[in-house]
């Protein structure tokens, strides 16, 4: 029997994806962070092991026929170069691909492998590729490169709101209570302590963000306006790459993937309708898929194999 590998690592999880010669999922496995940039390539290389052990789900296997590793932190050539070397070092097949997280949740999304991928997650990222295989990426490194959205931007936005409300700098907002009550502190004073002194966990902080579109619903106009920021710039990222790649005028396939966009559906559609303005032929959609089910359609395909037999059983693998 033969075997095929799919891995998806990124700064939060890895999750490994097997399939076998028949295009049946043989399991699936999940373990800590796989980006070598935040822990470390040895912590990282654990991370890849321990999810493939777990996706192998006792079955015995040496060697995968082939394997597709979309890994966060594959950025520049070197990172492509290194990480290769490493993944071949685990010597679990010599046919191995890798790829940059954002390219295996483009196939997730379209298994034709072609169209836009914007991802608002904790960060933010975009990328493109179109049907020959010409493609583009945004660094997705912060501020200081372009980028601005995903949950780090918008819980910057809240703090930034709810002390500017408190303080008299700015519009009054539910964000003053709320975000003092998401802490679990009484007062400014001393939360904006906590705040300076680092005493609150950055995973708290970043988990705050669907406080936002709770807000939002209830009509709040700080947080409907930060909201809106965030639909804007997926659009002007959207819109650059699909300018970019000289795709304007075809039926561009606009993958929406991170769990920014689980917070308010009525996103999807104000980006759809705003994009339309600029690329009237673009179909904006949801990515339903997990990422890693792209990393295993490439792996499939790098063996000569034609995605579309499996594609009814993993578009909905989630």
């Amino acid at each position: 029997m033969k075997y095929f590998l799919g891995i998806d690592a990124g700064g939060s999880k890895t999750e490994a994806l097997i399939l076998d010669e028949r295009g049946n999922i043989v399991g699936f496995g999940r373990s800590g962070p796989g980006n070598y940039e935040s822990v470390g390539i040895e912590k990282a290389k654990e991370n890849w092991l321990l999810a493939i052990e777990q996706a192998k789900s006792g079955v015995e296997i040496e060697n995968f026929e082939a394997a597709c590793f979309g890994l966060a932190g594959a950025d520049f050539p070197e990172d492509f170069e290194m990480l290769g070397q490493v993944v071949a070092s685990l010597g679990i097949t010599q046919n191995y691909s890798v790829e940059n997280d954002t390219a295996i949740a483009l196939k997730a999304g379209n298994p034709e492998f072609w169209g836009v991928l914007i991802v608002m997650g904790a960060g933010t990222n975009g990328y493109g590729r179109t049907r020959d295989g010409r493609n583009f990426r945004y660094y997705g490194e912060g501020y200081a490169f372009g980028d601005w959205g995903g949950g780090s931007s918008v819980v910057q936005e809240m703090l930034h709101m709810a002390f500017r409300s408190y303080d008299g700098r700015g519009e009054k907002t539910l964000l003053e209570d709320e975000v003092l009550s998401y802490f679990q502190y009484d007062n400014y004073d001393e939360f904006a302590k906590a705040l300076y002194y680092n005493r609150i966990p950055r995973d708290k902080i970043i988990h705050m963000a669907p406080l936002l579109f709770e807000l939002a619903s209830k009509g709040d106009r700080v947080a409907l306006n930060i909201a809106f920021r965030v639909c804007d710039e997926v659009v002007t990222m959207a819109r650059a790459v699909i300018k970019r790649l000289e795709l304007l005028d075809h039926e561009v396939p606009v993958v929406l993937a991170g769990s920014l966009f689980k917070g308010a559906p009525w996103m999807i559609e104000y980006i759809s309708a705003k994009l339309h303005a600029y690329v009237p032929k673009a179909g904006v959609k949801l990515l339903t898929a997990k990422p890693v089910v792209g990393a295993a359609l490439l792996a499939w395909e790098s063996a000569g194999r034609d995605w579309k037999s499996l594609w009814p059983a993993l578009e909905r693998f989630d």
